[in-house]
């Protein structure tokens, strides 16, 4: 008797959590670009029958509540049910990943170190030079809470949310579209910060899908902004 062959796009297709649903594909790519849309026109303000800036929701400690919610509980709830917690975890992990890590962090800082040399980044990041020391600390407070409120949410929404029925159903090139979607919000910055998005995310992405986690870019991700805020105020 021959023994039944596997079919790796029949099982992503039949998650048990329904990530491989057509309707849950369609769900997370309109729901990720809304809530990207949303964050968007509030933040600069777009003047239409919409007050958009009321989904600014700022704490006076740096948190960004709506980034926080719509980015990351939301998404999270709608796949809590059966969802596979090895996402989150260290176990699926490689010794080469941590290695991977380090070089990612070590590139990352030769960016940030960087930034001086290209007059859009360099009037983006400004010098904090003329502010005291304790308001450089104060400032590195604020940032770093304001970091993990919206970049918990970031990867989570991107590289989980969006990624999994994006492989469940179109496994080969579906992928694409998360780094497409972190280079079309990043516009609203300087292009090159925009394009470098886009290559970062060409590197996480099929890393996170590869491994099926979203804590190892999560904690690359986490590098390059800790990195920044280092720089901002050290600089």
């Amino acid at each position: 008797m021959k023994r039944a062959q596997s079919n790796p796009k029949a099982t992503r297709e039949t998650m048990p959590d329904g990530a491989g649903s057509p309707w849950m594909l369609a769900f997370a790519i309109i729901y990720t670009a809304f809530v990207l849309a949303v964050d968007t026109l509030a933040v600069h303000d777009v003047r239409t029958p919409i007050a958009w800036r009321m989904f600014l929701w700022h704490s006076g400690s740096g948190a960004d509540w709506f980034k926080l919610a719509f980015w990351f509980i939301v998404p999270f709830v709608i796949s809590f049910r059966r969802f596979d917690w090895g996402w989150f975890g260290v176990a699926r992990w490689k010794k080469i990943d941590v290695a991977v890590l380090c070089a990612l962090a070590a590139i990352c800082a030769l960016a940030v170190l960087a930034i001086p040399l290209f007059p859009s980044l360099r009037n983006t990041y400004g010098s904090l030079s003329h502010i005291t020391a304790s308001a450089k600390w104060s400032f590195a407070a604020h940032q770093i809470i304001w970091t993990f409120s919206w970049l918990v949410g970031w990867e989570f929404l991107h590289r989980c949310f969006l990624l999994r029925p994006l492989d469940a159903r179109w496994p080969r090139w579906g992928w694409l579209l998360a780094p497409l979607f972190e280079f079309v919000y990043h516009l609203q910055k300087p292009l090159i910060e925009a394009v470098g998005m886009a290559a970062f995310s060409m590197i996480l992405t099929p890393w996170a899908l590869r491994r099926r986690n979203v804590l190892l870019p999560f904690l690359a991700h986490l590098a390059i902004e800790l990195e920044l805020i280092a720089f901002l105020v050290l600089a």
